[in-house]
């Protein structure tokens, strides 16, 4: 988890945005963290994949592109344009971006080889899974371009925060912003947290506080 984030979750940033108009940046829900405890946080590397079963002579051409623009703390961001059978990512490439301080890939498709992921540390909020190799499946066609993942149009750089309730995309222009509204509004719920724990109506707590 990237440090200046480590106590905002994706509801607080999720309500934060809301308020600055921004309420489509939820990845839609169907995309689950592979374990439990997965929660992380950075900037997003974009790689947009769609379904292609013919052959080609570069299958993984793009995916090793994506892995030499990735930087420690980068979050690998995969759109697959609703192909849902194969795994695009697995665990020979978490291994090999793990070397590079990157620890951390979301997709809206399958991935495969998840216990050895798990295993090994690395987080993966996917679809589902699969034991089928993309090649002859599905083919990345970008590396760092614009792309619409889980119904959330993401740009190269845009910031990936996710936990157990999903994953928000904090847009590269706001994000200092939203984080700084949400350590402002969390020390609010701290506040009204405590009201409510002490007996006081919800309505009272509300009214005083304006958060609930």
């Amino acid at each position: 988890m990237h440090e200046l984030w480590r106590p905002i979750y994706t509801a607080l940033a999720a309500d934060v945005m809301d308020g600055l108009g921004y309420r489509e940046q939820a990845l839609d829900h169907g995309v689950r963290p592979a374990h439990p405890a997965s929660a992380f946080a950075g900037p997003a590397v974009t790689l947009d994949a769609h379904r292609r079963e013919e052959p080609h002579d570069d299958p993984y051409g793009l995916i090793f592109e994506a892995y030499d623009r990735v930087r420690p703390g980068d979050v690998i961001l995969v759109a697959t344009n609703g192909e849902v059978r194969s795994g695009l990512w697995g665990e020979l490439l978490s291994t090999a971006a793990a070397a590079r301080g990157v620890n951390a890939v979301v997709t809206d498709g399958l991935a495969r080889d998840i216990r050895q992921m798990n295993d090994m540390g690395f987080h993966c909020f996917c679809r589902g899974f699969s034991p089928l190799d993309s090649a002859g499946r599905i083919l990345p066609t970008g590396v760092q371009v614009p792309v619409t993942c889980g119904g959330v149009r993401v740009e190269p750089g845009d910031f990936v925060l996710a936990d157990y309730e999903g994953v928000v995309v904090i847009p590269a222009a706001i994000c200092d912003e939203v984080r700084a509204r949400c350590l402002e509004k969390l020390e609010g719920e701290n506040r009204v947290r405590d009201e409510l724990a002490s007996g006081r109506s919800p309505r009272e707590v509300f009214d005083e506080y304006g958060i609930l």
